[in-house]
């Protein structure tokens, strides 16, 4: 009787391990570079100096430096997407109004802790680069899912009505968004995208001025500030004042 077949994955080779290795270690010198200098001094060749290796052996693992670049996006929209699962899976599944008030703080938690990576993916890593999308798209639509998944659940339980807000019934999505959309396990309309889109959007630049901008010189008690701004974030996306009090309470 012939032994049943495996449907696991083989390991991986020695080979395999020890390049991996290397690419990591890579990105991580990569990371320290934006940290210390920003995103405009990356440079391959500065990388393989410190780690000790001739600059054509580091281009058999990135061609470029835009490939570095997208390798290092890609884990910063894993690790916020990361952050914000974490964040929605610690509040009740049955309480819509707690799981956005949650993941609303951990995006700014992971951005004021990684501000190379918030860089990275909401900013301009370097002079005319653009990220490819089938690149960074699959990582990208993992953080656009937290976030909508937890909107369409507050609406299908009655905690958030989309009618109570500014975005129109007939509100198209673009070609990106689409493309996001079709990524997602499940299928959401384009205007409960497009809330999403707008909150987003708004969380974004208050972050951004934050990290960039002079905002910590103009308030002094920014987390006080940025309750107060998800408050009004939430409004507009039409959850109720009591569900949104009751969460800020809780959290």
């Amino acid at each position: 009787m012939p032994a049943p077949s495996s449907t696991s994955s083989p390991r991986p080779t020695r080979r395999d391990r020890h390049r991996q290795a290397t690419i990591e270690e890579i990105k991580a010198f990569a990371r320290r570079q934006l940290a210390e200098q920003g995103p405009s001094a990356l440079s391959l060749r500065a990388i393989a100096r410190e780690m000790g290796m001739a600059s054509s052996g580091l281009y058999r693992y990135f061609a470029s430096a835009d490939d570095l670049i997208s390798a290092l996006c890609v884990d910063a929209y894993d690790a916020v997407a990361d952050a914000l699962t974490t964040a929605r899976d610690a509040q009740p599944p049955d309480d819509p109004a707690r799981r956005w008030w949650a993941i609303g703080h951990a995006y700014r938690r992971w951005s004021l802790d990684d501000r190379p990576g918030f860089t990275l993916i909401f900013g301009t890593p370097l002079p005319g680069y653009q990220a490819r999308d089938q690149v960074t798209g699959p990582a990208a639509s993992r953080l656009t899912a937290v976030a909508l998944d937890v909107y369409a659940a507050a609406v299908h339980a009655g905690a958030a009505d989309p009618d109570r807000t500014q975005v129109p019934p007939t509100m198209r999505v673009g070609d990106l968004m689409r493309d996001l959309l079709d990524r997602a396990p499940a299928h959401h309309p384009p205007r409960l995208a497009a809330v999403v889109l707008t909150a987003w959007a708004s969380l974004l630049g208050y972050l951004t001025a934050e990290i960039f901008g002079s905002l910590p010189r103009l308030i002094d008690d920014t987390d006080r500030l940025y309750r107060a701004h998800l408050r009004t974030v939430m409004l507009g996306m039409g959850f109720h004042l009591t569900d949104i009090q009751a969460a800020e309470a809780q959290h």
